[in-house]
């Protein structure tokens, strides 16, 4: 297989000078960078290396245009690695020299011995143009995907591809014998064709089977293939691929270069260069999409400009390339007057400064070093964590940091932490609110938290309020009993309590008769987990006692954790519609989670 090892890209369009160098562990690169910065122009630039036919004025950088001089045309170095003769190849481009001979090809064979370049050979025109032709390079552009166009290169491509049997070019001169026979024949052909790659289709969308078809009525040889060939996908729905949306006639015309490539892979080397595989491609497609360009990356190798994060692997950060562009203004002494400038430069991603660019860019959650932010939640356990956060995104407020303390009585000893690791810094204290439930432990940790004072950090004590704002937050003479699970709107936990016993095959409790007993201040000040104990065990009275919410046992604690892990409200519409619900009868939840997430009059989140 061939591949590029190295790339060397000057005087073109907006970029100036760049050099890349490529992993070649993996075969995949990934440009990203904001618009308009030159990740396209970078994929037009190897394109023009295999393609200078399609050179034209504008390749030339604006700025050269308007100054001049020698060093105003496009050239572009290549270095490849061909792993069957171990042998590396470097060619250059030269669009200057291009436009006097149409060649403009300059270049040399060598072997590594040590990182140092040995054997050392010339390469004559004619021999480098024979070592391109071993490779097969491939441009998909964004936008504007002709299916006709890609369904003539089809036609004309598959008298190359060698089916089980039989070649499709041992046919072709008795297809050619007759219109008929060659309409005849191809159907047939691409009827295979179609069959073989169906399945790479299905692993997108179970229903899909691909189709072409080939009329017997075009009034010449050559409008049956450039023009007539109809391709389509059958999903029981509509059929012809134009009338697809656009994510979808892009994916086609993708998969379709893929199964062409992957069909004559024996005879050339792949290079394919993609520019947005994800632009119109829902959040699904686009994994199945990237899977598929890993699966099929031993074959081939694929440069792509991309805006999502599903197309990189951040945990490796092989071959991620970000883009940056600089805009000035420059004067001609030619033009007499200024030319705006856009340069296209590559952002050091090794350095904090790249780390964090590359982290906005794709929406990647960068590292912390401070051990809290500004504004802080310290909570009692994980549980707690998820319900507070779920219930911030339903009401779309700016969620403070939370951090979990493993149970109140930890809360003094996480307090002295912080106390000690911020005494002497130069920062401002961080803001700190430390939730307890309202029960026996948490008021009286409560109350040695706010007894004790802070010097480096700042910190208030909460004593969680329940559903609908009747909690005694007294510390004095108070038998309340009532955790995170009794802020939470009372449906909801009888909802999730629900869905726990549905999967254990066990009946579930009266989520009507729960809510109305929970109102009055018997069952409140016991807590909604010690109701809900009764009623599961009235339900169940053979197998009841299998599962508790209330002990202190760790399998308590598992099943809490079961509760809360399926509080998952995104694009969950049960929970939402529920959750709106709530929200119109118990207001009081809303207004306490705004006053937890609250931090000063100045809090500007």
């Amino acid at each position: 297989m061939i591949k590029i090892v190295k790339i060397n890209i000057n005087r073109f369009r907006s970029i100036l000078s760049m050099d890349i160098k490529v992993d070649e562990t993996s075969n995949l690169m990934a440009i990203c960078g904001q618009n308009n910065v030159g990740k396209t122009n970078f994929l037009r630039a190897l394109k023009l290396f295999f393609k200078p036919e399609e050179y034209e004025q504008d390749d030339i950088p604006k700025i050269k245009q308007a100054t001049g001089g020698q060093s105003v045309y496009p050239k572009i170095v290549l270095r490849f690695f061909d792993d069957k003769t171990t042998s590396f190849y470097c060619i250059t481009r030269d669009f200057k020299l291009y436009l006097t001979n149409k060649k403009g090809l300059s270049g040399y064979s060598y072997l590594l011995n040590n990182g140092r370049e040995n054997n050392k050979q010339n390469l004559s025109e004619l021999e480098i143009e024979a070592f391109l032709e071993k490779i097969n390079f491939v441009y998909i552009d964004s936008v504007n995907v002709f299916l006709p166009s890609l369904i003539e290169n089809l036609s004309d491509d598959m008298i190359n591809i060698q089916y089980d049997k039989a070649r499709f070019s041992e046919s072709k001169k008795a297809l050619k014998e007759s219109y008929e026979n060659y309409v005849d024949g191809l159907q047939n052909i691409l009827n295979t064709f179609a069959n073989d790659i169906s399945s790479t289709f299905q692993h997108f969308q179970s229903d899909w089977n691909v189709k072409f078809f080939v009329p017997k009525n075009s009034n010449s040889f050559k409008d049956l293939i450039s023009d007539d060939v109809t391709l389509t996908i059958d999903d029981n729905g509509s059929q012809t691929v134009e009338a697809k949306g656009a994510g979808l006639q892009r994916l086609t015309a993708i998969l379709l270069y893929f199964e062409m490539i992957k069909r004559l892979k024996k005879r050339k080397s792949a290079i394919l260069c993609i520019d947005e595989p994800d632009v119109f491609l829902h959040e699904g497609l686009q994994r199945k999409l990237k899977n598929f360009f890993d699966e099929n990356s031993s074959e081939m190798q694929l440069f792509y400009t991309t805006h999502s994060k599903i197309f990189i692997n951040p945990y490796n950060m092989k071959n991620v390339i970000l883009f940056e562009a600089n805009r000035y203004e420059q004067y001609s002494t030619r033009k007499g007057k200024n030319v705006s400038v856009t340069e296209t430069y590559r952002v050091n991603l090794t350095n904090d400064e790249g780390y964090e660019k590359i982290c906005l860019h794709l929406g990647i959650e960068k590292i912390r070093f401070e051990v809290l932010n500004k504004y802080n939640l310290l909570v009692e356990g994980a549980c707690d964590k998820k319900y507070l956060i779920e219930l911030g995104r339903f009401f779309d407020l700016k969620i403070p940091n939370i951090e979990t303390m493993n149970g109140a009585d930890n809360a003094l000893k996480y307090l002295d932490f912080y106390e000690s690791y911020y005494k002497g810094l130069s920062l401002n204290k961080p803001l700190i609110k430390v939730v307890f439930d309202n029960d026996a432990k948490g008021r009286e940790i409560y109350q040695r938290v706010a007894a004790k004072r802070y010097n480096n950090i700042s910190v208030e004590c909460v004593l969680l309020q329940n559903f609908d704002n009747t909690g005694n937050l007294s510390c004095l003479n108070n038998n309340t009993n009532n955790e995170m699970e009794d802020l939470v709107y009372p449906e909801i936990i009888c909802y999730l309590i629900n869905s726990i016993l549905e999967k254990r095959n066990m009946n579930g409790i009266n989520s009507k008769k729960i809510c109305s007993s929970i109102k009055k201040n018997a069952f409140k000040a016991k807590g909604i987990l010690e109701l809900c104990e009764h009623e599961k065990n009235e339900m169940n009275p053979d197998n009841g006692a299998d599962i508790s919410f209330v002990s202190s046992s760790g399998s308590t604690n598992r099943i809490k954790e079961s509760m809360a892990n399926l509080f998952n409200l995104e694009a969950n519409q049960k929970l939402l519609r529920l959750l709106s619900e709530c929200n119109q009868k118990y207001p009081n939840v809303k207004n306490t989670i705004i006053s937890l997430f609250t931090f000063s009059a100045n809090d500007t989140r």
